[in-house]
């Protein structure tokens, strides 16, 4: 491989690495915010068989939150516009109301339920006053966004935020995205 190839291809898996780095942390603070909602809903309103409840209202929150951190600064050289808020939207409703209910659902089952006694039963070995419902509500909620989170980067990058401004395709010769100047 040349060395112009191997420069290229070091730039960009920095490049990846860093917006990938970028929706971390953002990604962080929007599940911060909606994961305030989803406890407080889990714990108050929506409690057992009705976590599902929780973990869709506190999607839509996330929805919105998450659109304006992604479209400001994670993809902020990509074609911002109503497709792709359209896009971004549509993709977010079918997170929140097909995808993530049903991670909830499934992460209940039997074998998570046996992770979750586990904790519950170290946090009152060493003394932590968590019920069981806040150590089941707070595992379902944590393994369900580290799942949505990995399917979502994904799914931004190629679809919602695919273009980068002046309407060419967010990729480069090789194959890979690349990321356009954002204009002032």
């Amino acid at each position: 491989m040349s060395e112009e190839k191997k420069s290229d291809n070091v730039k960009k898996t920095t490049g990846k690495k860093k917006q990938a780095g970028k929706y971390f942390i953002f990604g962080v603070l929007n599940t911060a915010v909606s994961y305030g909602i989803y406890e407080v809903l889990a714990l108050t309103v929506f409690r057992a068989e009705l976590l599902p409840l929780a973990s869709l209202v506190s999607g839509v929150v996330g929805i919105f939150t998450g659109y304006y951190l992604h479209s400001r600064f994670t993809w902020q050289g990509r074609e911002i516009g109503k497709v792709v808020l359209a896009k971004f939207f549509i993709w977010n409703a079918v997170t929140s109301t097909i995808i993530k209910p049903a991670l909830t659902a499934f992460f209940r089952l039997g074998v998570f339920g046996l992770l979750y006694k586990l904790a519950f039963n170290i946090c009152q070995f060493i003394h932590i006053p968590f019920s069981y419902e806040f150590v089941e509500s707070t595992g379902n909620f944590v393994l369900g966004t580290a799942v949505i989170m990995v399917i979502n980067f994904l799914v931004y990058d190629r679809f919602v935020f695919g273009k980068k401004r002046g309407g060419e395709q967010g990729r480069d010769k090789g194959g890979e995205r690349s990321e356009a100047p954002r204009k002032s």
